[in-house]
């Protein structure tokens, strides 16, 4: 299935007044776009949460049903790829004019990120080129945070492709076993896991708590 949403709009944060000002209307403490395109032969309907999550159909007007083959990535026909083409050029559009680019696909990545900017003086960069930011310190270059963009299934080994951002952060090893008893907190991804644990940055640990473990995880890497 082919998240086309998340392609376009991975990396941006959303402007609300600005969604009101190209047409979106608030129902339902959400943010809702229709817009006929490909001659009127399709609807585009957008929804972007207050949390800015946003979540997209793409209806066939002639059956008023949802245009599936969008999503099919084996789906690769001229008029299939036409459609889709011109759908991510409205969502290309929408971010363009109310979307400004953040670090990370989840918003308490992007808060994490700008704490600790504001604590040491310290912004993210990108070795592999990718959705993976390593925080550093100066004076030695040593990590002493990572954020990732994983799926659950990292994690938990159950399968689920739910994509979210996670931080990994040095710890005291006598502490462990106590630090993962607490909900949100994981034996480290890709890590040493005695020394490293995996937070996820999906709200269910608040902001001063995961800042509390990047304190600790910054003096243990001096």
């Amino acid at each position: 299935m082919i998240h086309i949403e998340d392609e376009i709009f991975l990396k941006k944060k959303f402007d609300f007044e600005k969604l009101k000002t190209i047409g979106f209307s608030f129902e339902d403490d959400k943010y809702v776009y229709s817009e006929d395109f490909m001659n009127e032969n399709f609807k585009a309907i957008l929804c972007v949460s207050s949390l800015g999550a946003i979540t997209g159909e793409v209806i066939d007007n002639s059956s008023n049903e949802e245009y599936m083959p969008l999503r099919i990535e084996s789906f690769e026909g001229e008029y299939v790829c036409k459609v889709r083409e011109a759908y991510k050029n409205i969502l290309k559009r929408i971010a363009d004019a109310c979307c400004t680019d953040v670090f990370f696909a989840c918003n308490q990545a992007n808060r994490i990120t700008n704490l600790i900017n504001k604590s040491y003086g310290v912004k993210p960069d990108f070795p592999w080129n990718d959705d993976n930011g390593v925080f550093r310190h100066f004076h030695n270059n040593k990590w002493f945070s990572l954020i990732m963009y994983v799926k659950w299934d990292a994690l938990l080994k159950n399968g689920d492709s739910q994509m979210l951002n996670i931080m990994n952060v040095k710890i005291d090893p006598s502490k462990r076993e106590e630090l993962q008893k607490i909900d949100g907190i994981y034996p480290a991804f890709h890590m040493n896991h005695k020394m490293w644990i995996s937070i996820v940055l999906d709200e269910t640990i608040r902001d001063e708590k995961v800042m509390e473990l990047i304190q600790h995880s910054f003096d243990l890497t001096k």
